[in-house]
């Protein structure tokens, strides 16, 4: 009689990239059997892919851990792994903190996945595998696994970073930057594409910079994608403001199927600020190259990120990113408080500024960000725009995707048969960050209903 096979779930924190490793160990435990489980509590195994990037990240990891702990009581053969960079971060004292946690590995073990769950599985080792990728050179090659495919869909293409940002624990995490090549990256490409992914992002900590030490540029792998017969939208994140060249900026006025939306973090609005964060470039420089992506592009959406309470900021700093933030009017801010890292150099600088003065600072901004993203939504309404719908929301209530610029529309009478299809949608209504509208293709008779659950519109 043949064993059944052990179910696995993995849960996710952080980043994109966070969520294109966990597709990644999700496909190379599928191809050795291990079936897919939702629910956390029925799973044989649990591996949490964490983020480091912030102390609240970590809090979240180990309050979930603590959560577990009754799941392991219950079954001790249950096995609880953590991947991702507090593993990488803390290792071994994660293991000596954590009793009933079995395996701890960081981002560059995640080809082995399979070969470390086994062996707690078959061995009953607790197992610890956080080494860093130590071959100097400046490519590494990953080998491809993609059991299915979503309409939209990440792609990491290179890894680590050489800036060392004051505030950053991700070189320590992720280690320096190398760079898959292009011929690899376009085979994976074109297989996703096959599997029916219509939108692909490319994902690097530092991806203006891809290809570093080697004769590829980022610009030749947005020109070979385009070329990719089936592919109607890339995007690509995070990038540096530092890096973001010419040759990449004039493409999203030349290149058809580069989306026209950038995430471009520009941390804070002030100088002193930003040398302090070994930033490398100034506000002035930043606004250049705001100005630079809107000629190129007019159309186009900006996004950033913005950290508030950096040690030593003062409410003059301060000032300086409330006006980048109103000047830019981006598309979309994610907005931190400052959380300092162990392993950082601002670490050692201290926590000047007082938490209270951080809160208001970050109500500040957000008051003024959600102004501005109100009147953009606004203003929006009444207009056409395409849309790919990715899927149906868990509550059956629309389908959702995102039009060029990257933002989330619901549409209430689009069929399932529009699912990885890009369609017109007109807005009606804008909530928050999300638009609402309806499939402009749909036949007048169903454009007033609230949602048509599996009628064909295409």
């Amino acid at each position: 009689m043949s064993q059944a096979p052990k179910t696995l779930h993995i849960k996710t924190f952080g980043c994109q990239m966070n969520v294109y490793d966990s597709d990644r160990m999700s496909g190379l435990l599928e191809v050795q059997g291990y079936r897919l489980e939702k629910d956390i509590r029925n799973a044989d195994v649990v591996l949490i892919n964490t983020c480091s990037i912030r102390d609240k990240s970590e809090h979240k990891v180990l309050s979930l851990l603590g959560e577990l702990r009754p799941l392991k009581q219950k079954n001790p053969k249950k096995v609880f792994g953590i991947t991702g960079c507090v593993g990488q971060r803390m290792g071994r004292t994660l293991l000596q903190r954590v009793p009933h946690l079995d395996l701890v590995m960081g981002p560059d073990a995640i080809d082995r996945v399979g070969q470390l769950v086994g062996s707690v599985l078959n061995e009953g080792k607790r197992v610890l595998d956080v080494g860093f990728d130590t071959d100097r050179k400046r490519t590494y090659s990953q080998p491809s696994v993609i059991p299915r495919a979503k309409p939209s869909e990440f792609l990491t293409i290179m890894k680590g970073c050489d800036h060392f940002c004051t505030y950053c624990i991700v070189p320590f995490t992720r280690g320096r930057e190398k760079s898959r090549p292009i011929a690899e990256v376009i085979q994976d490409v074109e297989h996703l594409v096959e599997k029916g992914t219509k939108e692909v992002t490319f994902l690097g900590q530092n991806i203006n910079t891809y290809g570093k030490g080697t004769p590829e540029t980022l610009a030749q792998l947005i020109e070979a994608a385009d070329r990719v017969a089936g592919l109607e939208r890339i995007r690509y994140v995070t990038s540096h403001p530092r890096d973001l060249g010419d040759d990449l900026i004039a493409q999203f006025g030349s290149v058809s199927k580069l989306c026209p939306a950038l995430h471009l973090p520009f941390q804070s609005g002030s100088d002193s600020v930003l040398k302090g964060m070994s930033r490398l470039y100034t506000q002035q420089q930043y606004l250049e190259k705001i100005e630079k992506l809107k000629r190129a592009c007019p159309e186009i959406a900006i996004s950033t990120d913005v950290i508030v309470g950096f040690p030593g900021e003062t409410d003059a700093d301060f000032k300086e990113t409330l006006k980048v933030l109103a000047q830019v009017e981006f598309s979309l801010v994610f907005m931190f408080k400052y959380s300092p890292r162990p392993g950082t150099r601002a670490f050692a600088m201290g926590d000047e500024v007082p938490e209270s003065v951080k809160d208001e600072r970050l109500h500040q901004a957000q008051v003024l960000v959600h102004q501005i993203l109100d009147r953009q939504n606004k203003n929006l309404i009444g207009t056409k725009t395409h849309v790919l719908i990715e899927a149906l929301d868990k509550k059956a209530k629309h389908f959702s995707g995102r039009n060029p610029q990257g933002k989330i529309v619901h549409v209430f009478n689009a069929g399932s048969a529009c699912i990885g299809k890009t369609i017109e949608v007109e807005i009606t209504e804008a909530n928050g960050s999300n638009l609402r509208g309806y499939y402009v293709g749909a036949l007048r008779a169903e454009r007033n209903q609230p949602f048509v659950s599996a009628t064909s519109f295409s």
